[in-house]
This record gives structure tokens, sequence and C-alpha cells, in this order.
């Protein structure tokens, strides 16, 4: 295992030996981890620096002896690769600073506009995208190598049927060299008008319906006209809303399969005329024939669904990088001069488009959970909050009744993530409650005095007889849950919501989190009526 860096490395490229003095004392002052390693005064310098790849971040000043302006910062990033550079200007140019982040700038800070709480932000910010980008590229590429392994045909679509994504063997079946052959085209260009017009009538039916078609067997034809049978699978591509964008499709080539079902009905019929005795038999044998077709098909729907697991993933991936230019903007526009009602309907913006944003990690959440980012929080301000980013679900016909003690201990949480755990358990009242309701939120701290689950005297259970803990009760007055259901509520993908209210990952996600945070959660009917969950931490 290689061991972390002591420090990060700094390439500062400034031409000026005052701003050059100042800026190496402002991150020595900081005393955050970074170091100046390297100090230029020209382009030629910093070339021979950035090419032996071992810095962490480079500070660029655009104005130097051997280059000026925009090129300088191009012929940098032309050599430096991935790493990230920190423009520096003496110019509050907005528009060049734009530029400069539209070319791939982690920032642009203005000489004399900077202190050293300004510049470790900028550096730690810049070497953690860095990090995050160099990830996701990992997973992209990743993903790409998984699809394009599969000897199944996979692509996607858009709503008006252009092509998005595609893997080797389908672009090997339409006889196609790269990408660019057939990304942005449609089954138009590539089968005759009669079947292409089929095709697309099938996957406009799909998209407008969102409903899945599953191992359809269908006739095709390859790029030499031959006719080929495929098993096809087709899913609709949908939103953060839940709204149809385009499908994904899975097809296999099962024209041997086919030849040889064809070729076992001409050699029963040629039996069973020269051997009626063994009718029984070859029924016997075609039932079995059919039972094992059956179990090769189940297996490999499976195949494809975990395919289109590892899809999906990709996926949501994607969909995460515009929802962050969204937060970004909405942020710029939070930091100008606003009246306080824009302010407050950026603000709203703001904490839908991170809601949004959970939605979409949510598959990755309940897999592949991340670190917490452990603070010392007030509960009840975190139920507060997650109660606010509710209240659009919260019509006329509902009360919200709130018992939180004001004394109860501050605790070590992940914020967002316990956010997350309360808008789920307040979403699923609230959808429990149909119309109307009461939904009523307490909080309180107590000592155990008594043995239940995850209580003991193990140091490998999570409380122990004497820990003071803080309990949350979320009670509403709903139909409850079905007794026989209530081991299940966990598990992923299970709902007793309608289609399209949820996707059965919210309660997987949610015992996950309280699981990290090494608390608990219980759920159950009240006797009055309705469902109560019961969340503990320790103090």
């Amino acid at each position: 295992m290689i061991s972390p860096p002591s420090h990060f490395r700094v390439i500062l490229v400034e031409a000026n030996a005052v701003d050059a003095r100042l800026l190496d004392a402002m991150v020595e002052a900081s005393r955050s981890g970074f170091k100046v390693e390297w100090s230029v005064a020209t382009l030629a310098e910093a070339l021979k620096i950035v090419e032996s790849n071992e810095a962490d971040v480079i500070l660029l000043d655009l104005a130097l002896p051997d280059s000026a302006g925009i090129d300088t910062f191009k012929t940098v990033r032309a050599h430096s690769g991935r790493l990230p550079i920190i423009v520096l200007s003496s110019s509050d140019d907005e528009e060049l600073a734009l530029f400069t982040m539209h070319e791939g700038a982690q920032d642009y800070l203005v000489k004399g506009q900077i202190d050293s709480r300004l510049l470790l932000r900028a550096m730690r910010y810049a070497v953690e995208r860095h990090r995050v980008e160099e990830a996701l590229a990992l997973e992209r590429n990743l993903l790409r190598n998984l699809v394009d392994n599969l000897p199944d045909y996979i692509y996607a679509k858009d709503a008006d049927g252009h092509y998005l994504i595609d893997n080797a063997a389908h672009m090997r079946l339409l006889r196609l060299g790269k990408q660019e052959d057939i990304i942005g085209k449609t089954v138009f260009d590539f089968f005759p008008p009669e079947i292409a017009a089929q095709y697309h009538a099938d996957d406009q039916a799909i998209i407008s319906s969102g409903n899945a078609l599953i191992n359809r067997e269908e006739p095709s034809l390859n790029a030499a006209g031959e006719r080929r049978w495929l098993s096809t699978t087709k899913v609709p591509l949908k939103d953060h809303q839940e709204r149809p964008t385009g499908l994904v499709c899975i097809g296999r080539d099962i024209t041997e399969q086919r030849l040889a079902q064809e070729q076992l009905k001409e050699a029963n019929a040629e039996l069973s005329k020269s051997q009626q005795d063994l009718l029984r038999a070859l029924g016997d044998l075609k039932s079995a024939h059919e039972e094992l077709r059956s179990v090769q098909l189940q297996l490999i729907e499976a195949e494809k669904m975990k395919s289109i697991g590892r899809l999906a993933a990709g996926v949501a991936h994607e969909v995460k990088n515009p929802l962050a230019i969204i937060t970004m903007g909405v942020e710029y526009l939070l930091n100008q001069e606003l009246s306080e009602s824009s302010a407050g309907v950026l603000d709203d913006i703001l904490a839908a488009v991170k809601r949004a944003d959970n939605v979409v990690r949510g598959l990755l959440d309940f897999s592949a959970p991340k670190n917490l980012e452990v603070r010392t929080e007030d509960l009840n301000a975190v139920i507060n909050q997650s109660l606010n980013l509710v209240r659009g679900e919260l019509g006329p016909g509902f009360k919200v009744i709130k018992e939180l003690d004001p004394n109860i201990p501050p605790l070590n949480l992940d914020n967002a993530k316990v956010g997350q755990v309360f808008v789920n358990v307040f979403t699923n009242a609230v959808h429990a409650m149909g119309s109307t309701g009461v939904l009523t939120v307490r909080t309180y701290a107590k000592q155990l005095t008594g043995v239940g689950e995850n209580i003991g005297d193990s140091r490998s259970e999570s409380f122990r007889v004497g820990d003071t803990v803080v309990v949350a009760e979320v009670d509403d007055t709903g139909s409850g849950i079905p007794n026989d259901k209530l081991n299940k509520v966990y598990d992923p993908f299970f709902t007793t919501k309608p289609t399209g209210k949820g996707t059965g990952l919210g309660l997987t996600v949610t015992k996950t989190i309280i699981d990290l945070h090494a608390g608990t959660i219980d759920i159950g009917n009240r006797p009055e009526g309705g469902a109560r969950v019961k969340i503990m931490f320790k103090a």
C-alpha cells in the first residue's frame, strides 16, 4: 500500500518576484500541507517541471516573459495532462476567467484580492476536484470496458431515437469502426425503411408508456443483409423525476438457437412419422427441452439485469454532472445582490437540486456508501431542516406536531446523510397517510436500563446498559404496514407504494446510514393505528 504524501507539491509560475514571494509566504503561513516545491518565472521553466508529473497543483500567472494571456494557460494545460491548474491574474476579467474555467482551469484568482485562507481553499478544492475527476474517469473507463467486452448488443437512445452510447458488439453487427459512426444517428440510417419504422415505433411505445419490453424474440438484419434472430430487452431511461427520456437496450443473437429449434422440430416430425411408438418419449423429450430452455432464459435474464444495473450506475454518475452545474449556478446567483424573496426562491431551488442529487445517488449509496463526514450536530436542527425539505409534500390536510426536547445532547453526525434519513422517513409517512393526517415528531434523551436489540455487555454490540442515547420517533396516522411485510421493509427494491411512487431503495439507504452511525432503527405499527419509526443514536 502506497503511503499518502507528507505534503502537496505546488508549482508556482510567477514572473513578478514580489508576488512570487508573497504567494510563497501565503502557502507557507497556511500550515495546510501544501508547499511550494518549484517557483519559476517563465513558461519554458514551468514546462520542464510539469512534464515530470511530480506536482499536485499549479499556480499559474498568465503574464510571463515568454508567453502571455490565454496562450500561456493552453500551453501549460497541453503539457500537464490532468494536473489541476489555478490561474492567477492581475486583471479582474470575468470573460477571461470564464474562458479559462471552460478550458479546464480549477479556479481563477485575482492577485491583490487573495489572502492565505482563500488561496488555501482554492488549492484544496482544486486537488479534491482533481481526485474526484480521476475517480469518475476511472469509473467511466471501467463501465466502458465492461460494456464493450460483453457479447450482447448494448446501446442507449434518446427520446427521438438517436443513439447515445453503443458497445463494440453492436458496432460489429452494423459493421461500424468507431463510435462516431453511430452516435447521433437513428435506425433509419442502418436498416431498410419498413424494419426501421417498426423498430422506431417499438421504441416510442416504450418511452411513452414507461413499460419495459423483456426478452422478446424478433427477426432482424445485420449490415450484410443477413436475416438474424435477436432476444431483445428494452427498458425506459428515466430522469430524476421518473420521466422517460430515452431507453436502454440489450440484445442477444439467438439465431443458432432458433435454427437448432427448427431443426429439432423437423427431426421430431420425421421421427413421429416413422416411429409412432416413440410419440410418448418424444413428448417427454420436448417437455424436458422446454424446461431447459426456460431455465436458460432465466439465466440470460439474470445476466442482463446485472448488465443493466451496471449501466444504470454509470448513467447515475453522468446525471450528477448537470445537477452539479445547476448547483454552481444557483450558488453563484446567491452571491449577487438580490431581493429577499429572490434569495428565498434560489434557496428553495438549491435545496431541491440537492435533494434530486441525493435521489440519483441512492443506488450507489446503499451498495457502496461513502465515508461519513461527521461533525457535532443538533439533531433537532437536522429534523427541522428535513421537515422544511418535505413541506412540498404536506398539503392543507396535514398537521405536523413537533415535540422536540431542547435539552438533548449534541451528536456526532453526518448532517447530509442523517437529513436524508429523516427526509425518507417523513416522505414515507406522508405517502402512507394519503391526503390528510397528523405527522408527529419527537426527540428525547434517556439512559438504557434494560437489554434489547443491539444492547448488551459485548463490545461488538452498538449499545450497552447505562449508555445515554438520543431517540427520535416519527408517528403517522396512516394505515400502517402489513405484519407480513414488516421484515421486508429494508430489502432493496421492496416497496408497497404504487408504481412510479418509489424505487424501494429509501429504507435500504436509511438502514445503511443508521448502521454507519452505529445507531438503530425500528419500524412498527402503533396500537392506535399508523406506523412509528424509532431511531436511536448513542450520545
